[in-house]
């Protein structure tokens, strides 16, 4: 999987929590970060592999996932997700329906749906209910237990992010 956008998107974050989600589940699961320059702002996406055996390099050139987080990543990295791929990118800031050729693509308002919440800074967990809706790569239960445990010094956002995963779900199962 690839999973990019703008720093402070939460690109990193997601990654991590599907990265968690995957070794709960017993899989060999890694992740590795790339940021650009920028602290907030520029450039940042993770590649994630998750796999029955070992994992022996963590980069995604091709992956099979990509999560986009604005118009840029998406064009970026829209191209390299292999035939038969899925794309779900934030229908809220992406202008248009991009056309990928042979890949699955779902566009998600991961923003509008976090402002409705609440707050903005949800996205990325609604990004994960999608990703899980679209996907079913793991469980429902993996994801919401990776986010439990990544918030458990913040147990007061628990309920928030568990309510913007399923409001990602819904957006792709209707």
């Amino acid at each position: 999987l690839k999973l990019a956008g703008a720093g402070g998107d939460g690109a990193q974050t997601a990654a991590l929590l599907i990265t968690r989600a995957g070794i709960n589940e017993g899989y060999d699961a890694t992740h590795i970060p790339s940021y650009g320059p920028e602290s907030r702002g520029g450039t940042s996406y993770a590649d994630v592999h998750i796999a029955d055996g070992e994992v022996l390099s963590p980069a995604s050139p091709a992956p099979h996932v990509l999560v986009a987080f604005n118009q840029p990543s998406l064009e970026k990295f829209g191209p390299t997700v292999q035939p038969g791929g899925t794309i779900i990118y934030d229908s809220s800031v992406v202008s248009g329906r991009p056309a990928f050729e042979g890949k699955k693509v779902y566009g998600v308002p991961f923003s509008q749906i976090a402002k409705d919440l609440g707050k903005l800074v949800v996205k990325n967990i609604v990004a994960l209910g999608a990703l899980q809706a679209a996907t079913e790569l793991l469980p429902k239960d993996s994801f919401l237990t990776a986010v439990r445990m990544e918030l458990k010094h913040k147990a007061s956002l628990i309920p928030l992010n568990e309510k913007a995963f399923e409001a990602g779900v819904k957006a792709v199962k209707g």
